[in-house]
């Protein structure tokens, strides 16, 4: 009889169910890392598919918005601004070819452009990349000197090296636009946007930088910087911000004028030597204002009073005058010398607080060389002007500014434009607050109808050729 076999030591049985179980268990593993792994790939490609629908629609969006700033560039490159209100393809009706897709750009005049004192335009641009679009449209308008209510070429006087300061106690209400740099002294306010060209594109010194020169607490110790503030000394208010290093915007010449003359002698008022002009003098039988009126003379001689509404508004005088009084109308005084204001200039529709509401009166006083606010006994006690005065090679200023007992305050509504900046008085700081020393404390406003309505012809002597964006939007992105 045979003995029973005995289990070799160390082996095991497993028995049936355990071994399906593992087994089981290793598929549903197997499943779920398959399951993983296919959604693993799937989140990919939506990924990749969403990141590439987003390039896409960016590429198409930066492609239109190029074609807004091309359309731009072509309005800037015209001699004259485009006439009529049709719709103009100035690169052609078929796409451009750019950056991995096309842009096509039309600009749209405004139906209103033929009454329009300066035009307006819609320019429209559409960037595609395959099947992405987008479509933008910018509204844009000519740019004018007197879209600011100060400009200046340049912030020092000519062989002076000091710089004139804005400084405590000043109030700029109104945008400003120099080709120079800013100097600041303590805590001006600045109500407008204010944008300086100082190193920026067009400027003609690389050396220059975009910066603020500051005056730091000490007449030698001025300091560079593009903040805001110059803690503890200067504590500038810019309460639209400011732009440092914007595109230089070319200055008139005094050739200028020969384009000013030649209007006034086709319909216009062209005389020759010094004269005395007042706006709605007073009737010699009267007494009464007669407004509307220009009235001229050489000192001594009998005036000669026109009608505003009689001629094309500009007045040219080949030599100088002064000018005071108050203006019905809308009118453009004009010399290659010398302005003097000899007493207040003022709109019929003003008051005390400034321009009425639904006034129409504008002046523009335009000088080949320098506009001055006369030292005399009218203007000794504050002088207020009302209008837009360009002095092409010199500057706005008051005569005698560093002579004197002070003036009171110059009242300013309108548009300063100068080549280099004037100086119109010197102050001291004394106990925290600036006191006017000589000269004048100013008072500066712009006067916002200048983005709507001009003094004759500005449209056309003052224009930077640029074109200024007044509205962006998008119509329509896939």
């Amino acid at each position: 009889m045979n003995a029973p076999q005995r289990p070799s030591v160390g082996a095991a049985r497993v028995p049936a169910t355990e071994s399906g179980m593992a087994l089981f268990g290793i598929v549903i593993l197997a499943g779920i890392m398959l399951v993983l792994i296919v959604s693993m790939f799937m989140i990919s490609s939506m990924d990749a598919s969403l990141a590439a629908h987003r390039a896409g629609k960016s590429c198409a969006f930066y492609l239109a918005e190029g074609g807004l700033v091309k359309g731009i560039e072509w309005l800037e490159a015209q001699s004259t601004p485009p006439g009529g209100t049709e719709m103009i393809l100035p690169f052609g009706s078929s796409p451009e070819d750019a950056g991995g897709g096309t842009y096509t750009i039309a600009i749209f005049p405004d139906s209103m452009n033929p009454l329009l004192e300066r035009p307006r335009y819609t320019v429209h641009a559409i960037g595609q990349v395959g099947d992405h679009m987008r479509i933008l449209e910018t509204d844009v308008r000519l740019q004018l000197l007197t879209d600011f209510l100060y400009f200046t070429d340049r912030e020092h006087e000519p062989g002076v090296g000091n710089p004139l300061w804005f400084h405590s106690g000043d109030e700029i209400d109104g945008p400003l636009f120099t080709n120079d740099q800013m100097s600041i002294h303590g805590d001006p306010v600045f109500m407008g946007d204010v944008t300086s060209a100082y190193g920026g594109p067009g400027d003609s010194n690389p050396s220059h930088e975009p910066l603020f020169l500051y005056y730091n607490g000490d007449p030698v110790g001025n300091i560079e910087s593009a903040a805001s503030s110059n803690p503890p000394h200067d504590y500038p208010v810019f309460e639209q911000g400011y732009e440092l290093g914007a595109t230089f915007i070319d200055y008139p010449t005094h050739h200028l004028l020969e384009d000013v003359k030649d209007v006034a002698l086709d319909g216009g008022i062209a005389i020759a030597g010094t004269y005395d002009i007042i706006l709605s003098r007073p009737d010699e039988t009267t007494g009464e204002p007669m407004y509307g009126y220009v009235s001229y003379r050489k000192p001594g001689l009998p005036w000669v009073d026109v009608e505003i509404s009689s001629f094309n508004g500009v007045l040219y005088v080949n030599g100088s005058f002064s000018v005071s009084g108050v203006l019905d109308g809308s009118l453009t005084l004009s010399t290659n010398g010398s302005v003097w204001i000899s007493d207040d200039v003022t709109y019929r529709d003003s008051g005390p607080e400034g321009l009425g509401e639904h006034c129409d009166d504008v002046l523009g006083i335009v000088a080949g060389t320098d506009i001055n606010i006369e030292y005399n006994v009218p203007n000794s006690d504050d002088c207020v002007i009302h209008a837009a005065m360009v002095a092409l090679d010199n500057c706005f200023r008051a005569d005698q500014w560093g002579s004197g007992d002070p003036r009171g305050t110059l009242s300013v509504y309108g548009s300063i434009i100068q080549s280099y900046r004037g100086a119109i008085g010197t102050s001291e700081l004394i106990g925290g607050e600036m006191v006017v020393l000589t000269g004048y404390a100013k008072d500066y406003h712009y006067d916002w109808r200048l983005q709507d309505m001009s003094p004759p012809y500005f449209n056309e002597f003052f224009n930077t050729g640029m074109y200024v964006r007044m509205r962006w939007r998008e119509i329509s992105s896939a």
